[in-house]
């Protein structure tokens, strides 16, 4: 057989392969789909993303307008996260002890010739813990209705400076956001997260990363104008074991095609003719790998199973290179190639900013090999 005609039958080989990588593919997107609806449904047992709203004074008529929103507005919540699992499923939960305090301005308040009531708007979640509102010194049990708590203030109690003070534990997921006041406000959120980030209509004024340890501080000025709505912050899961399988079998058909034109130059190199079929059950092999992968990342963390997926496939087509053309050295020259191709997509998966550079090297290195390698085939 003429190599020109072998090299098409190749491609063939190689078109019949990345079906199968589809396959597998389709597959890692199934159980990823699967891996977001069990997360969704721990986190949502738990307790979804918390809303806090400042509290606010409303009076007790029918439309429950609002009348007074604090001029000074303080909320310090401390979050721990930890990760809850489902068989091989994970969701990343959250508790937080939340404190608020603040005061009303005297002079409006004074203002008020009826009994009113302070309400407190926390959207989802699942408070735990609550401890009275503090009012001007004196302690007001809340109430709880379908969406907020609130606290009734006899007209008597009124009278002074305003201030409040109230805390409560509270259980979530994904996010926790506090509403600024239209005044002053200083909001803290402190804690321990795998990925936090920082979100609302502005950034902290003072933010804080350290191994896994975060803080973060709005401050809001009273002689400010605008931007007083939510802030801040999410608590993104990360890029998932599937997420990175999925990713890593963008370069499988660099891998099998490499792989291919090394054997390929072998069978040249050697005078030694290497059927279809044993092409065909190396590539099979190297599709195999990402099974592997998969299988592996579910219960291992993905460098551990990506190392284990590759150990196993480049042992496979070292022995059977070694065997089937009974060298040594061919067999350990492919496991070497192997090695630098596994290893290069590795590091390709661990980069960010310079992945495309990186890439872009090793296939002009690759390029560059196979140019002086059919320089030596012709002599």
């Amino acid at each position: 057989m003429s190599y020109g005609k072998k090299l098409l039958l190749l491609g063939v080989q190689c078109g019949v392969l990345m079906f199968g990588a589809l396959i597998i593919w389709l597959m890692v997107y199934s159980r990823d789909e699967n891996n977001r609806k069990v997360s969704r449904e721990i986190a949502e047992e738990w307790g979804d993303r918390v809303n806090i709203n400042c509290p606010f004074i409303s009076t007790g008529a029918a439309d429950g307008k609002v009348t007074l929103t604090p001029t000074v507005f303080n909320c310090n919540a401390q979050v721990t996260t930890k990760s809850l699992h489902r068989n091989i499923y994970e969701a990343e939960v959250y508790t937080a002890h939340v404190t608020l305090s603040g005061a009303f301005n005297d002079e409006r308040l004074a203002m008020l010739h009826e009994d009113v009531m302070i309400k407190l708007v926390i959207e989802t979640g699942q408070i735990q813990m609550l401890s009275p509102l503090k009012f001007n010194g004196k302690s007001i049990e809340w109430k709880a209705d379908s969406t907020y708590l609130y606290a009734y203030l006899p007209i008597e109690d009124l009278k002074g400076e305003g201030d409040f003070s109230t805390d409560f534990d509270i259980r979530g997921s994904w996010a926790l956001n506090v509403r600024q006041t239209d005044d002053k406000s200083t909001i803290n959120i402190t804690g321990n997260a795998r990925n936090p980030s920082f979100r609302g209509v502005t950034l902290p004024t003072d933010r804080f990363l350290s191994d896994g340890e975060f803080s973060a501080r709005w401050v809001r000025n009273i002689s400010q104008s605008g931007n007083s709505g939510w802030v801040g912050i999410s608590f993104l899961v990360g890029v998932s074991s599937y997420q990175k399988v999925s990713r890593s079998m963008k370069y499988a058909f660099m891998i099998i095609l490499l792989t291919y034109i090394s054997v390929l130059f072998t069978e040249i190199i050697m005078k030694r003719t290497i059927p279809l079929t044993n092409y065909f059950l190396i590539g099979a092999a190297l599709i195999l790998f990402y099974s592997l992968l998969l299988s592996f990342s579910e219960h291992l963390s993905f460098g551990v199973s990506y190392l284990i997926a590759a150990v196993m496939t480049i042992g496979l087509i070292t022995g059977y290179m070694w065997r089937m053309l009974r060298s040594a050295k061919v067999g350990l020259s492919m496991g070497a190639i192997l090695t630098l191709l596994y290893g290069s997509c590795f590091i390709l998966l661990s980069l960010a900013t310079y992945a495309l550079l990186l890439g872009s090297m090793i296939l002009f290195a690759a390029l560059a090999a196979m140019m002086y390698g059919s320089l030596q085939i012709k002599k």
